[in-house]
């Protein structure tokens, strides 16, 4: 069928092709706009030369000449949300096969041509093998390479730990911009990888909708290499949101820090590689503001925190209140626990329980603490008669057995 069909009859019967911003195709970047058709229909088109490779045409002759469309596109790229639709001008198409990442597109024909069936995927190379008749009924074939383009919102994902050297309780945390709905998440954690050196058995298991976790049966050995790749590219999220780019973060295990908070006998006993290296009197939470008990990971450490009661709901003007610098500060929950200094409940360090939650030490016992600590080191808490919290990323990783994280 010479033509196929007018480009004007085409855009009237398929709306979706004019309502696009103006596309353009494929290696050249230049349109063809047909007669008749409207301004925002643009395409590009190729013809074979005398030995059947083919060649791209300016502005077609007044003599029929036979080219291959590609509807939709502009400098090599279509709408990732459109459907993909090749067809022959002034002449038959006999085949079409299109691949992209080694899987086939599925598609048909129809009155416009060759239409994929399911829209195009963002970021995508589709690579295009057309079979057809000119207008002299010479077969020829020939290839060609579009890609879809980018979507407007991304679910980026954020790797952590990366370049750092961390503790034997840290996990590998993915952290996603957008809620990952939870039909998704099994098939979005296979597409998180993690590597190590030497072998370690792991499992990723679900925070948040936000935020996923992979770690070890048991404390990481120290020296242990480890590699984590993340590539959600493709995956419709939903709402509008797709899988932005691949990720990849490395990090090392350094020395086994486990220190031990007996709040009933008011001790801390820290050890560096199975070795105790240090005791510390403490004063953890009063019966009115128990610390949690439970593992602990060393989130973080900052010399200087603004401790204010009134993030945990405590006024600043009632009698539990307060409002002050607080110094030497390794973090150990989300919820607002460090192990610090305290100078004004030294008299009450390992005999009695005066703090708000928090693990009080004295002045120089703090810096020796904060300068021997590392993120992911363990500070495991006993005997405080309150729960861990494991919604909390402090306490979330170990307070769970390894048959409910593998199930979880």
């Amino acid at each position: 069928m010479s033509g196929r069909i007018g480009l004007t009859r085409l855009l009237r019967r398929e709306p979706w092709l004019s309502a696009r911003r103006p596309p353009v195709l494929v290696a050249t970047g230049l349109a063809l706009v047909l007669a008749g058709a409207v301004s925002t229909a643009s395409l590009a088109w190729w013809s074979p030369d005398a030995s059947g490779h083919p060649t791209h045409s300016g502005v077609p002759s007044s003599a029929p000449r036979t080219s291959v469309l590609v509807l939709g596109a502009r400098s090599g790229y279509v709408d990732w949300n459109s459907r993909l639709v090749v067809d022959v001008l002034n002449g038959s198409p006999r085949s079409v096969s299109v691949t992209s990442d080694g899987r086939r597109l599925a598609g048909r024909f129809n009155a416009i041509g060759w239409m994929s069936t399911h829209t195009l995927l963002p970021l995508h190379r589709y690579d295009v093998t057309i079979t057809y008749a000119d207008a002299s009924n010479h077969v020829h074939t020939q290839r060609l390479t579009v890609r879809a383009r980018d979507s407007a919102h991304h679910n980026r994902v954020t790797l952590s730990p990366d370049g750092q050297v961390v503790g034997v309780g840290q996990p590998v945390v993915a952290y996603f911009s957008h809620a990952v709905p939870a039909r998704l998440q099994a098939m979005v954690s296979r597409r998180l990888t993690v590597s190590t050196t030497p072998a370690v058995v792991g499992a990723w298991h679900w925070i948040s909708a936000y935020e996923v976790h992979w770690r070890p049966p048991s404390y990481w050995r120290t020296g242990t290499h480890v590699q984590v790749h993340a590539d959600v590219s493709g995956i419709n999220f939903g709402d509008g949101y797709w899988g932005g780019s691949a990720r990849s973060a490395e990090f090392r295990i350094g020395h086994s820090h486990v220190s031990l908070v007996d709040v009933g006998r008011h001790i801390m006993t820290v050890r560096d590689d199975g070795r105790v290296v240090r005791t510390i009197p403490v004063s953890a939470g009063r019966d009115k503001y128990p610390t949690k008990s439970g593992v602990h990971i060393a989130l973080s450490k900052t010399q200087m925190v603004i401790m204010d009661s009134a993030t945990v709901g405590i006024p600043r003007n009632s009698p539990d209140g307060y409002y002050e610098k607080v110094y030497w500060d390794v973090r150990i929950s989300d919820g607002g626990a460090f192990v610090h200094a305290a100078p004004w409940s030294v008299g009450a360090q390992g005999h009695r329980n005066v703090s708000h939650g928090c693990v009080n030490i004295s002045t120089s016992e703090a810096i020796w603490f904060y300068n021997f600590s590392q993120r992911g080191d363990i500070v495991n808490i006993v005997n405080s008669g309150a729960a861990p919290d494991r919604s909390d990323p402090g306490m979330a990783d170990w307070n769970v057995s390894w048959h409910d994280w593998v199930n979880g």
